[in-house]
């Protein structure tokens, strides 16, 4: 079996610490990853405060951006805060399909 090979493709997934989201998110897009056999880097950015957040253009946790754009085209102005995604019943992660199609789109 072959992997789509894309050296060029970078996912960011910042969070911050007591986010209950994060892992789910982390774990979503590393199975998305491999279902599609895509090779990709993954980067896990921890914002540990407001002035990062602002830093970031933070869009709240978990945030999840492939080559700098976020998932939903979402420009933050940097807030600590969870994040919902009402795409996936406002639950605090993408749905799976969400994570397929922008990294699809991104190849």
């Amino acid at each position: 079996m072959s992997t789509k090979k894309t050296e060029d493709m970078i996912i960011d997934l910042l969070y911050f610490d007591g986010c209950p989201s994060y892992r789910q998110a982390w774990n979503d897009i590393l199975d998305v990853l491999v279902e599609e056999k895509i090779d990709a880097s993954v980067r896990l950015i921890a914002v540990e405060d407001l002035d990062r957040a602002r830093e970031f253009h933070f869009a709240g946790s978990p945030t999840i951006r492939i080559n700098g754009k976020d998932l939903e085209d979402y420009q933050g102005d940097g807030v600590m805060a969870c994040r919902r995604y009402e795409e996936n019943g406002g639950k605090g992660w993408p749905s799976k399909n969400l994570l397929r199609d922008r990294v699809k789109s991104a190849l």
